[in-house]
């Protein structure tokens, strides 16, 4: 009899230690996959996300201490917008325009993206190129810049809704699409993150 109990007691005890073995395991995976969500590499580079959006550490010139820069999406969700051309002209520039139509219906997320693009573009410990907003037709006093007034110098960015979220260089205007102006950000931040070679075209 005793026996019996002693081997009844074993196998409880063994369903628990396995029971809680499981358990401890579930945590665990549950725990990681919270934290690839919050901290993540993406190409070598760290990313952690914030209220805003996304931390991203960048080792420039070989310096010890990372420069970080913020950008609001994740690289990981912008892979299907394509690029087409070359981008990588806007470095060559020592002025860049992001221009766009006034009268296009257009609201403060467009100017999220443009601002996107400005913090990397502006940015001393980056590219250091000045950026300026402008309009592509008379408005309010502002610059007027179009695609046409792109020179050795000068660079622009069009922003514009279109079809289809898409960023191209046309003939070293960089015309940057969004089929909403949510999109329009997205595509912002595929450009910052492809001229910082964070991502490939």
């Amino acid at each position: 009899m005793q026996a019996r109990y002693s081997k009844t007691f074993r196998v409880i005890f063994l369903v628990f230690v396995l029971l809680l073995i499981a358990l401890v395991t579930l945590v665990y995976v549950r725990q990681q996959a919270r934290t690839s969500e919050v901290v993540f590499m993406y190409n070598g580079f760290k990313f952690q996300r914030d209220q805003q959006g996304y931390e991203i550490q960048l080792f420039i010139n070989d310096q010890k201490t990372p420069t970080l820069i913020h950008l609001r999406e994740d690289p990981r969700t912008l892979e299907t917008i394509p690029i087409q051309g070359n981008i990588q002209i806007l470095r060559q520039k020592q002025q860049l325009h992001i221009t766009l139509d006034p009268y296009a219906n257009l609201t403060g997320k467009t100017t999220i993206a443009a601002l996107e693009i400005d913090a990397i573009i502006d940015n001393p410990y980056l590219f250091n190129i000045p950026v300026n907003s402008a309009f592509t037709q008379p408005y309010a006093n502002g610059t007027i810049k179009t695609c046409a007034d792109v020179n050795a110098t000068e660079g622009v960015i069009l922003l514009e809704k279109g079809d289809a979220t898409s960023i191209t260089e046309d003939k070293g205007c960089i015309l940057l699409r969004g089929v909403t102006e949510q999109d329009l950000i997205r595509a912002a931040d595929r450009l910052a993150y492809t001229l910082l070679n964070i991502m490939q075209p």
